[in-house]
C-alpha cells in the first residue's frame, strides 16, 4: 500500500499516536544517567587519565553523553553524509587519546547499530533516525515495501565495510520519504516503530502453514538457561538459514559438553539477511517443544541413516541453518520413538512431490526438477519453450516470463499462446496473489490464452473466462497429485501440447 495521509492524520491526531509521538520527542533530552554502565577499574583510569572525568559517575561511565559530544564536536552536513560517515569509521573513534572505535573496526559499527544509532539521532536528528530493530531488519523491510520506501539491497555477508555503511543509505532514503511527507524526526519514529508496524501486524497469517523442510540450529552454553526453561509462548531470534521458510521445522542441538539434540521449534517467520547482525542470517524460532529423550552426537554418528551426513562427519561444525533432508528427520523421529519418546506431538512433514526436501532449494531447482520434467511428460520438448523471453512492458522497461510457450519473440510484437512462471515456493495466499498479479501481466501483455503458476507446492493453472481472469478462479495440484494417471489426462487437455 502507498503511505496514506488521511489514515496518518487520523492515527496522528489519536491519543495513541500523540503519545507515540511525545515519547520520541524525548530523544531530545538525552542523553542522562539512564546510559551510565558499570565499567572496569581500568577503565575509569584510562578515561581520567585523558581529562575525560566528567563522564564518570563512580565505576559508572555515561557512554551516551561522551559519544554525542564526540559527534557534536565533530560537525555534521547532511549534503556530505556518506563521506563524513564513512571518515568516522575510518578513522575510528578517539577522544584525547582515548580509543572508543578502533580506525575501521567494522564488526562494532555492526554489532552496535541500535546504540549507535541513537546517539547519532539524538546529535542530528534532521539526518539520522534510531534503528531499533535488533535482528529484526524482515520487519523494516516489510514496512519498507509495504509503504514504497526504495532502500538498497542487503550487501553480502563477508562485505563488513559496505555493512557498516549501509545504515546511512537507509537514513537517506527515510530522509526522502520523510520530506515527501511532511514529518517531523519523531513523527517519522513513531511512524517506523508503532503506525507502520500495527498495519504489518494486521496484515500477517495468525497460523504457521505445514512445514516443508527441516534445519539444525545450535545452541551454545550461553543459550541453555533459555532453552531450558523454555515455554510454548517463547520465541527468540537465532542464528538460522536465509532459505528457512515460515512454518519449517527448526531442530535445536546444543552444543558442547552437552552434545545432544535438546528440542523441536518451529520457524516464526522466513529466513533472513541482517545487515546488523553478527552472524548475519536470522530466522526466528517458537513453539519448542522440549524433547523427553536425548539424542546425543554419538547416537547420530552410530546411525546408519545420520553418518552420512556431511555434518555428522564434521562433528556439528557450522550447525546453524544446516538443512536436514527428509529421510534424515523420518530416521530422528524413529530414533527418539525407539527411546521412548513420544512422537505424536512433534512436527512432520509431508512432502508434495517423489522429490525430498533437500533436493529443492531454490527456484531453479524446482524448474529443474520438477518443472520441465513435468513439460515433457506433457509431451512439450525444450524447443517448444523459451525461457526467459524479453518482453517490453513499458516505457524502457524490459521483463522476462520464465516460460513462453507458441512464442513470437520479435522485438515490439511479442505474443505467446501460454506462460508459466515459476516461483521457489508459495506457501500463503499473499505470495499466491503476489505471482497471480506478475504472472496475469505477462498473460495479458502476451495475448495468452491462459497461464500457470509452478512453485514446490504444485501448480495454478488460469484460464480467463469471458477474456476476464480472477484471482481465485483456478485449477491447482500438487507434484504427487500430478502422478494419478486420472489428474495427469485431464492436465493434458487443459495445457498439453
Amino acid at each position: 500500500m502507498r503511505f496514506n495521509k488521511c489514515i496518518w492524520d487520523l492515527y496522528k491526531d489519536s491519543t495513541k499516536g500523540q503519545e507515540s509521538i511525545k515519547k520520541w520527542t524525548s530523544l531530545n533530552d538525552f542523553p542522562n544517567s539512564e546510559y551510565s554502565r558499570d565499567c572496569k577499574q581500568s577503565i575509569i583510569d584510562e578515561l581520567r587519565k585523558n581529562y575525560l572525568d566528567k563522564y564518570i559517575d563512580g565505576t559508572k561511565v555515561n557512554w551516551y553523553l561522551l559519544l554525542k559530544d564526540y559527534f557534536l564536536n565533530k560537525g555534521f552536513i547532511a549534503d556530505n553524509a556518506y563521506n563524513i560517515y564513512n571518515y568516522w569509521i575510518d578513522e575510528g573513534i578517539a577522544i584525547n587519546n582515548f580509543i572508543k572505535i578502533s580506525p575501521k573496526h567494522y564488526q562494532t559499527w555492526i554489532a552496535h547499530k541500535s546504540f549507535l544509532s541513537s546517539v547519532l539521532s539524538s546529535s542530528y536528528p534532521d539526518y539520522f533516525f534510531p534503528y531499533t530493530l535488533d535482528c529484526e531488519f524482515d520487519n523494516f523491510t516489510r514496512i519498507c515495501n509495504e509503504f514504497n520506501i526504495p532502500i538498497p539491497e542487503v550487501p553480502k555477508k563477508m562485505d563488513l565495510e559496505k555493512r557498516a555503511l549501509y545504515y546511512i543509505d537507509l537514513c537517506e532514503a527515510l530522509l526522502e520519504f520523510r520530506k515527501i511527507n511532511g514529518f517531523t524526526p519523531q513523527e517519522l519514529y513513531a511512524f517506523l516503530y508503532d503506525f507502520a508496524p500495527s498495519v504489518i501486524n494486521e496484515l500477517k497469517d495468525t497460523e504457521l502453514p505445514q512445514p516443508s523442510k527441516v534445519w539444525f540450529v545450535g545452541g551454545s552454553k550461553y543459550d541453555f538457561n533459555f532453552l531450558d526453561n523454555a515455554t510454548k509462548e517463547s520465541k527468540s531470534h537465532w542464528q538460522g538459514n536465509v532459505d528457512a521458510r515460515r512454518g519449517d521445522i527448526i531442530v535445536m542441538y546444543c552444543v558442547t559438553p552437552r552434545s545432544y539434540i535438546h528440542s523441536i521449534w518451529r520457524a516464526e517467520g522466513d529466513g533472513f539477511a541482517d545487515p546488523f547482525f553478527r552472524y548475519y542470517s536470522v530466522v526466528w524460532i517458537a513453539n519448542p517443544i522440549k524433547l523427553d529423550i536425548q539424542i546425543s552426537q554419538k547416537d547420530l554418528k552410530n546411525n546408519s541413516i545420520w553418518s552420512d551426513c556431511p555434518l555428522i562427519r564434521k562433528n556439528l561444525q557450522g550447525v546453524n541453518g544446516y538443512p536436514i533432508k527428509y529421510i534424515e528427520y523420518l530416521e530422528l523421529l524413529s530414533m527418539l520413538k525407539a527411546k521412548g519418546q513420544d512422537i505424536n506431538k512433534l512436527p512432520t512433514i509431508q512432502p508434495t512431490s517423489k522429490f525430498e526436501a533437500e533436493d529443492l532449494i531454490n527456484e531453479r531447482d524446482v524448474e529443474i526438477k520438477l518443472i520441465e520434467p513435468f513439460l515433457i511428460t506433457l509431451k512439450y520438448k525444450p524447443t517448444d519453450w523459451i525461457r526467459q523471453m524479453p518482453v517490453k512492458m513499458g516505457r524502457g522497461e524490459r521483463n522476462f516470463p520464465d516460460y513462453c510457450f507458441g512464442a513470437n519473440p520479435q522485438r515490439g510484437e511479442e505474443t505467446a499462446k501460454m506462460v508459466l512462471e515459476s516461483k521457489y515456493e508459495i506457501k500463503t495466499q499473499k505470495e499466491l496473489q503476489e505471482a497471480y498479479f506478475q504472472a496475469k501481466s505477462y498473460a495479458v501483455r502476451l495475448q495468452s490464452d491462459k497461464f500457470i503458476i509452478a512453485a514446490r507446492e504444485g501448480i495454478w493453472i488460469y484460464q480467463p473466462k469471458n477474456m476476464v481472469y480472477k484471482f481465485d478462479d483456478y485449477y491447482h495440484c500438487n507434484w504427487v497429485d500430478i502422478e494419478n494417471p486420472d489428474i495427469l489426462h485431464k492436465l493434458r487437455k487443459m495445457i498439453g501440447k
